[in-house]
């Protein structure tokens, strides 16, 4: 009995920088965390992502508690009559103190040493721990069912590599590992981004694959 499980990572984000011109509230930390919506191009590949062949028939859906996951989740819902199950251990790596200035390399060391982090931050052991734990529980009471998870770009590559090979990462962002000797991943994190997971019986990983669809490119 085998269980599927597919990770998304959500569409793409509304851009505050460019959008906004200015917002008085004492909650910017969460607006631009947790209360980023999708742009109206994330809306669209949202809708068109829901539509995708490969991921009708699911049986259950989780998320994080992110406002763009639960908006990007939310057309396969509709078109599957599907209630959602929004879980904070989904939630994209805390980065903590902004790091471009004071750590300019920070996003390979991230991936070169997996207990780098800044103050307020997690690191990727931080976030690899909280995702496997909670990924874990969720195929433990889902055996043998189609399983969609909304969540972030580096929180599932994270997860991701317990059990893939970290080939290499540099500055531009382009990230590439492997799984079983075959190359999964070599590019930039798209958004949606969608990973397969097929679990044996026994949960243990027996394939990993990156689905491309023709009409997101």
């Amino acid at each position: 009995m085998e269980t599927v499980v597919y990770l998304i990572r959500h569409s793409v984000r509304f851009n505050n920088k460019e959008m906004i011109e200015s917002y008085k509230t004492n909650q910017s930390d969460l607006m631009k965390y947790e209360k980023i919506i999708l742009s109206v191009v994330g809306e669209k590949r949202a809708e068109i992502l829901s539509k995708e062949q490969e991921l009708q028939n699911i049986d259950i859906v989780y998320a994080s508690v992110l406002v763009r996951t639960l908006e990007t989740a939310k057309y396969l819902l509709e078109k599957q009559n599907l209630k959602i199950n929004l879980d904070n251990r989904l939630d994209e790596r805390r980065r903590g103190r902004p790091n471009d200035d004071i750590y300019p390399a920070w996003f390979t060391k991230q991936f070169s040493d997996e207990n780098f982090k800044t103050v307020g931050g997690e690191s990727q052991k931080d976030v690899r721990k909280r995702m496997d734990e909670v990924i874990s529980e969720i195929i433990k009471n889902n055996k043998g069912k189609r399983i969609a998870i909304f969540s972030h770009g580096y929180a599932i590559i994270y997860y991701l590599l317990k059990y893939c090979k970290l080939i290499s990462v540099n500055a531009d962002r382009n990230i590439t590992f492997s799984f079983n000797d075959k190359v999964v991943f070599d590019k930039k994190i798209s958004a949606p981004e969608v990973f397969k997971l097929v679990f044996d019986s026994n949960d243990k990983v027996i394939s990993i694959e990156n689905l491309e669809f023709d009409d997101l490119k």
